[in-house]
């Protein structure tokens, strides 16, 4: 059933709620109590308690809040055997200031290119230490994994991005009448077209040059840095208090020590990495990197077996914000009751003509996945519309495609509650708001350039 305009509602509450509060968990419940207000007025307690239980039964759930959980162990393990603190004082031999820090992250974040999820974390995991050496606020890091996530992901053909409109693309029927026989063959003939994570890149890749000043949030995050305050809206995780276990301590040495093995980084983080690309399975590779740990930290009296246990359990609780920011995010299920897609594409059909269609595709896409943090499942419905709607038009069926990966991607990048903005700030260890805001002029010139794009072609 669709709600007409009153579809619009839910959304806006939520994005009004997180920019004033600066709060992105509350947000979303928000957002959905408005929307079930609206589908069922006072009855609305008992389908709202039935979304959330069907939200934690999901399957593909399960996976990304395990998967999280997974890597905050992971994490406070190479922290407590000085992994991180080892490939840190490598790379700082190497980032002597700012300027090569920010480019270094660039870099690493655009060969790991295999999955967005493990390119953020590793990349973020590998290079805030040197950050802090290197005075980089941990909302520009933040900021450049996230750049480097999704938009990477969709550029290179050999991701799971590719692997999901591979096989998108295929199963329209008017796509296999235009002489395609695979779904990469099409993703190959769409990827000039996608202008977005182009942008993007190229974006993030100047702000780490220091040829892009310094906007907004971002601003006030370098003014800080150089006051050398840290706000209390932004503490870093690892200093809050510990887990209440027994004989728990997540205490850390004081990082200026040299004792750190690059080793202890390395050969886990490697092990993650090649696992990943071999199965295409990132829950088996971080698994099979918890136990790299265990036998490479433990034989070397690095920790003992209960310290290992104290320390997967009390990063794995310490991502819990992430994974409740994660849950709450069925704000997409919501909408999609209310029928928000629907609703928006068919009030945008009749502006659109062959020169307009691939940019207003984007910019249609772009909200959508914005508000609803849905990325493929609107673009699984949306390749079904647009398609025969460009061969009715007459337009350029490609660049049309290359509008809906873009408008996904740019979905992923920018919502404030998307699984890769909540993964970056968690990551860097700052607010998740601070790293959306902080980050937001930036994509709103990445998408203002793939516009200009979309027209132009």
């Amino acid at each position: 059933m669709q709600y007409g305009i009153l579809c619009l509602l839910p959304p806006a509450a939520m994005l009004i709620f997180a920019l004033k509060t600066k709060k992105s968990f509350e947000a979303l419940i928000f957002g959905t109590l408005v929307a079930y207000l609206i589908m069922y007025k006072t009855a609305f307690i008992g389908p709202w308690c039935d979304l959330l239980l069907s939200e934690i039964s999901n399957a593909d759930n399960q996976y990304i809040l395990l998967l999280c959980g997974l890597f905050g162990g992971f994490i406070f393990l190479l922290r407590e055997a000085k992994g991180t603190l080892g490939f840190s004082n490598l790379l700082s031999r190497f980032c002597k200031n700012e300027r090569i820090t920010m480019m270094m992250s660039v870099f690493l974040g655009i060969i790991i290119f295999v999955d967005d999820y493990l390119n953020i974390m590793t990349v973020g995991t590998c290079m805030k230490d040197v950050c802090d050496k290197r005075k980089v606020p941990r909302q520009a890091l933040a900021y450049i994994i996230d750049s480097t996530g999704a938009p990477v992901c969709a550029l290179i053909p050999f991701s799971t991005w590719v692997v999901f409109y591979s096989g998108v693309f295929i199963q329209e029927p008017d796509i296999l009448n235009m002489g395609f026989s695979t779904g990469m063959s099409v993703y190959l003939k769409v990827l000039p077209y996608m202008f977005y994570p182009m942008t993007a890149l190229l974006v993030v890749i100047l702000f780490a040059c220091k040829l892009m000043p310094k906007l907004g949030k971002m601003k006030d995050a370098y003014t800080d840095l150089e006051k050398k305050e840290q706000t209390p809206e932004h503490p870093k995780m690892h200093n809050a208090p510990s887990i209440a276990m027994a004989g728990m301590s997540v205490d850390y040495p004081p990082e200026n020590t040299n004792a750190g093995n690059i080793l202890d980084f390395l050969i886990p983080i490697g092990i993650l990495i090649g696992v990943t690309v071999a199965t295409q399975d990132m829950m088996q590779a971080i698994i099979l990197a918890l136990a790299s740990c265990m036998i490479l930290y433990l034989p070397r009296k690095k920790m003992t077996f209960t310290r290992y246990v104290e320390l997967f359990f009390a990063g794995f609780a310490d991502i819990l914000p992430v994974l409740a920011i994660l849950l709450a995010s069925f704000m997409k299920t919501a909408c999609g009751e209310m029928g928000l897609s629907e609703y928006v594409i068919n009030l945008c059909v009749p502006y659109m003509n062959a020169k307009t269609l691939a940019a207003i595709i984007f910019v249609v896409i772009a909200v959508l996945t914005f508000v609803t943090s849905s990325f493929w499942g609107i673009e699984a419905v949306a390749v079904s519309i647009v398609v025969p709607l460009a061969i009715a038009l007459d337009a350029n069926v490609l660049l049309a495609l290359g509008a809906v990966v873009s408008g996904g991607v740019f979905g992923s990048h920018a919502c404030f509650y998307s699984d890769a903005t909540v993964l970056s700030s968690a990551t860097c260890e700052i607010d998740n708001m601070s790293h959306a805001v902080s980050q937001f002029p930036y994509v709103l010139i990445s998408a203002a350039l793939a516009v200009s794009g979309f027209l132009i072609c």
